[in-house]
């Protein structure tokens, strides 16, 4: 199994980036702004940390980052270091067409769980099951993933609230 390092950085207000250094040799950056509530000491986490975290923990590899990790460029991300394959931008579109609705998939499931970790919904199987709807339902939302990620995501909110201006929060995104 390979790995890929993510750094997330506190920006100004509520502005955060990611750099992800890519297997390819490239570092991408990705702007995000918006926050998920995940209970506990420190209430939130970026949300594409969160995405981070669930997609991991729920088996989720064709979600944005494993999107990102394989060559697919979202609007808000761009290259900052190192040089592009030719054929990168052709490859990094399809990419995105073969994820396809995994990638709306990780976005439900994602919003989904963090509200299990901030307390908002229980943790009940056929409940949740029924909030996202069998479309985006995954087989890896179990309940020892779902603590897994409620345990995860508190702590991922414990670190970024102790973070320093540019002191980076460091994850590692697994690729299968």
């Amino acid at each position: 199994m390979r790995s890929v390092r993510v750094e997330f950085f506190r920006g100004e207000r509520r502005f955060y980036r990611s750099l992800l250094h890519r297997s390819d040799g490239l570092l991408v950056e990705f702007q995000g702004g918006a926050y998920n509530k995940v209970g506990g000491r420190a209430p939130e986490v970026p949300h594409d940390l969160a995405h981070l975290i669930v997609e991991q923990e729920l088996g989720l590899r064709r979600g944005v980052w494993g999107v990102l990790a394989a060559g697919g460029m979202f609007g808000h991300a761009r290259v900052v270091a190192g040089r592009r394959a030719p054929h990168a931008t052709r490859k990094g579109r399809a990419v995105i067409d073969e994820a396809g609705d995994e990638i709306m998939q990780a976005e439900i499931l994602t919003r989904l769980v963090c509200d299990v970790a901030a307390g908002e919904l229980a943790p009940d199987l056929p409940a949740l099951r029924r909030q996202a709807g069998e479309r985006w339902w995954a087989d890896g939302v179990t309940r020892p993933a779902l603590d897994r990620s409620r345990e995860r995501l508190r702590a991922a909110g414990a670190a970024w609230s102790a973070l320093g201006p540019e002191e980076p929060l460091e994850a590692v995104w697994q690729l299968g």
